[in-house]
């Protein structure tokens, strides 16, 4: 088959011969023979149609290329699906599993004898200057802030110490030196006497001036009920555990294996999949450098802390299990496309179709990178942002 056979050629009409009403051949006038002119016009069409011949491209309306040109472009005949060649940071991730929770894990241990007649109810939340269980009718525990526990009473002829700075700085952030006429420090003093009486006073206790031991339970923060050692009517004795208490602060837990120890820092940007299939966002805040050994054989693993970013982002959960996705590589500004853009080629490797602005499309060759978030890292020397490139139809 010659190449004329691929041509597709608008052919006149062919008029039938006039007919008499009796069938018979009517005589048609002869056309004048062409002027030299118009053999001219006629020998000029003639080359053309040999010309395109020699092309081998299809003629027709809506028709396109058959092949590139020299630089491998062709006519776009219809509307495509595009994406932008664009920067953008690629984050690699590897998901393991983890566990919503609270930060933290203390014990409230009484410190007075009686009757244990109320405690808090499990999951409740406790702030500054509220008691955390009654003794023989009477609420006591008050919660106050600070890392160190209380050992002794509290009154006038007490030795310095680090206890009587954080009685104090409690003491000033409830409004109970109104004159600020405490120095917060380890010195007992009288305003720190006259800020214990206006702190009983409001809870409707004897204004003597002094703290018995128990009477108030310092904890880093506010603190959540996580569970009861004791409930009412027990006869509680100093020493008995009454409360374990959690942070209301909430954080994810992970076992990881100590072999991927590695991919993880403090300080770290993590992604959390809640149970409902939202995401939020993380910072791991501690690493285990203790592993714990593994059970039957399996591998030991170290705990990672992870920190929530928004307070609320949990709200409603209490402890749940969640997918935790742990940064292994990261690309800033790679320059990058979807990865439903990249066609495999002929002979091995990976390119792009390029739409140009006049709609004409070429193949881009590239060199592909990183891998996330449904983009792909590319590089070519023809390949600039803001190009755009050939994607498929959304179904």
């Amino acid at each position: 088959m010659s190449a004329l056979d691929h041509i597709k050629i608008a052919r006149p009409l062919e008029v039938p011969a006039n007919r008499t009403s009796d069938g018979a051949r009517a005589a048609v006038p002869s056309e004048p023979p062409p002027s030299p002119r118009r053999r001219r016009g006629g020998g000029l069409v003639a080359a053309c149609v040999v010309a395109i011949a020699g092309t081998g491209l299809w003629i027709g309306l809506g028709g396109g290329s058959s092949g590139a040109d020299d630089e491998g472009a062709r006519a776009t005949p219809t509307r495509v699906n595009t994406a932008a060649v664009a920067r953008r940071d690629l984050v690699e991730r590897e998901d393991v599993d983890g566990t919503l929770g609270y930060a933290g894990s203390r014990a409230v241990t009484n410190q007075r004898e009686g009757t244990l007649t109320r405690v808090r109810a499990e999951g409740a939340v406790v702030d500054r200057g509220e008691w955390l269980y009654e003794v023989d009718g009477k609420p006591t525990a008050w919660l106050m802030y600070g890392i160190r526990p209380a050992w002794r009473a509290f009154e006038s002829d007490m030795a310095d110490g680090e206890d009587v700075r954080q009685l104090e700085r409690n003491l000033q952030a409830l409004g109970y030196d109104p004159y600020g006429a405490m120095s917060i420090d380890e010195d007992f003093t009288a305003a720190t006497t006259a800020a214990i009486k206006r702190f009983r006073a409001a809870r409707g206790e004897k204004q003597d001036g002094t703290l018995a031991l128990g009477e108030v339970v310092f904890l880093p923060g506010s603190a959540r009920i996580k569970s009861r050692k004791a409930s009412a009517g027990m006869a509680l004795r100093p020493g008995q555990e009454v409360l374990e208490t959690s942070s209301s602060r909430r954080v994810v837990t992970v076992q990881l294996t100590a072999s991927r120890q590695s991919l993880v820092s403090r300080g770290d940007s993590v992604e959390v999949e809640l149970p409902d299939g939202r995401t939020v966002k993380g910072r791991i805040s501690r690493v285990s450098k203790v592993a714990r050994p593994g059970e039957e054989g399996d591998e030991a693993t170290v705990e990672v802390t992870i920190a929530l970013r928004s307070r609320s982002a949990a709200r409603g959960l209490d402890q749940a299990p969640v997918t935790v996705g742990i940064t292994q590589e990261a690309r800033r500004d790679a320059l990058s496309v979807p990865v439903t853009a990249l066609l495999a080629l002929e002979g091995g490797g990976s390119g792009v179709e390029v739409v140009g602005a006049d709609g004409r499309r070429r193949t881009v060759r590239v060199k592909t990178g990183l891998f996330a978030d449904g983009y792909v890292e590319v590089s070519a020397g023809a390949l600039r942002e803001g190009m755009r490139v050939v994607i498929p139809d959304e179904l």
